[in-house]
C-alpha cells in the first residue's frame, strides 16, 4: 500500500471517529425538549405501534425525548381572547330581529385534560379558541337568544342573557377539561337603528306615562291633604260651638234671682237710689213720694 494510500485511509478514520460523536452529540441535544413555566407538554409518538398521543403529559422541565416523538406545549394559565370587529357573533331574538355582539372569555386548561383535548382536536390553541371554542359559544348565544325578546337585551335582560350563555358553554367545555372562567359582552349590544329608534319612544312614551302618573298622585295626596285640613278645621269650629253652647247653657241655668240680688247687694254703696219705678214703669224721684 503506497504512502498516499496510508494518508488517506488514516484521514477518513480520523473523519469518520470524529463525525460519529458529533452526530451523537447533536443526536442527544435534539432529544432533549424544555417545557416552559406555565405549559404542558403533549408527546405524540410517530413510530411503532404505540404510535399517536401519549397519556402521561410533561410538566416544566428539561425532558429527554426520542427523536421519533414530537412535543406539543399547551398554556395552562388563564386566558382572554376577544372577538371584537367583523369577528363578532350575529343572532336573532324571539322576534326574529338581528343584533351583534362583541364577546369576550376567559378561561384555562385542566392540565391533566391536555392530552385529551390535543388528542380531540388535534390543533393547537389558537386554532381551538377561534374555532371549536367559537362554535360552543355561537350555538349557546343562538339557544338563549331564541328565548329572548329585543327588549330584554335593550335593558336590564342582557346579564341574565350572558348568565345563560355562561352556563351552557361551561357545562359543556369542562367535560373535555377547559374551565370557562366568564364569558362577557363588550361594550353593548349592537341594534339595527329603527328597532333603537322604536325602542327609544316606546321607553319615552312610558316615562311620560309615570310622569303623568305621579303627577295625579301628587294631586290626589294634595287634595286628601286639604280635604283633611278643612274636615280638622270643621271639627275644631264644631267642637267651640259646642263648648260655647254649653258655656252659654250652663251660665243661663246658674242664673237665678237670688244670685241677681246677692250681685247687686255686693254692689251697692250703702245710698239709697234717687229714682224708683212705678207700677206703670215711670221713674220717680224719691223725694217726691212723700
Amino acid at each position: 500500500m503506497s504512502n498516499n494510500q496510508q494518508q488517506n485511509n488514516f484521514f477518513e478514520k480520523v473523519l469518520f471517529y470524529s463525525i460519529i460523536p458529533f452526530i451523537c452529540a447533536l443526536f442527544l441535544w435534539n432529544s432533549f425538549v424544555m417545557v416552559t413555566p406555565g405549559h404542558v407538554g403533549v408527546v405524540v409518538d410517530m413510530f411503532g405501534d404505540s404510535k399517536g398521543v401519549e397519556s402521561k403529559e410533561l410538566h416544566v422541565g428539561v425532558h429527554f425525548i426520542p427523536p421519533w416523538k414530537s412535543v406539543y406545549q399547551f398554556p395552562v394559565f388563564e386566558q382572554n381572547h376577544t372577538w371584537e370587529d367583523r369577528n363578532a357573533f350575529s343572532f336573532q331574538t324571539s322576534e326574529g330581529l338581528a343584533v351583534s355582539a362583541e364577546v369576550g372569555i376567559t378561561y384555562h386548561l385542566q392540565a391533566e385534560c391536555i392530552p385529551i383535548i390535543f388528542a380531540k382536536y388535534r390543533r393547537g390553541m389558537d386554532e381551538i379558541t377561534h374555532t371549536f371554542i367559537r362554535n360552543y359559544i355561537r350555538d349557546a348565544i343562538n339557544k338563549s337568544a331564541s328565548k329572548m325578546k329585543i327588549e330584554d337585551l335593550y335593558g336590564s335582560g342582557k346579564e341574565m342573557f350572558f348568565d345563560d350563555v355562561q352556563t351552557l358553554v361551561k357545562s359543556d367545555l369542562k367535560r373535555i377539561g377547559i374551565e370557562i372562567s366568564r364569558i362577557y359582552l363588550i361594550g353593548r349590544f349592537h341594534f339595527p337603528q329603527t328597532v333603537v329608534d322604536a325602542l327609544n319612544s316606546k321607553i319615552e312614551a312610558i316615562q311620560r306615562a309615570q310622569q303623568r302618573e305621579n303627577e295625579l298622585r301628587e294631586a290626589e295626596a294634595q287634595a286628601k291633604k286639604e280635604i283633611a285640613k278643612a274636615e280638622g278645621r270643621a271639627r275644631c269650629s264644631i267642637l267651640q260651638a259646642e263648648a260655647e253652647s254649653k258655656a252659654n247653657f250652663l251660665l243661663s241655668s246658674s242664673i237665678t234671682p237670688q244670685l241677681i240680688q246677692w250681685q247687686a247687694t255686693q254692689k251697692w254703696d250703702g245710698k239709697l237710689p234717687q229714682v224708683v219705678g212705678n207700677d206703670s214703669g215711670i221713674m220717680i224721684p224719691m223725694g217726691s213720694i212723700n
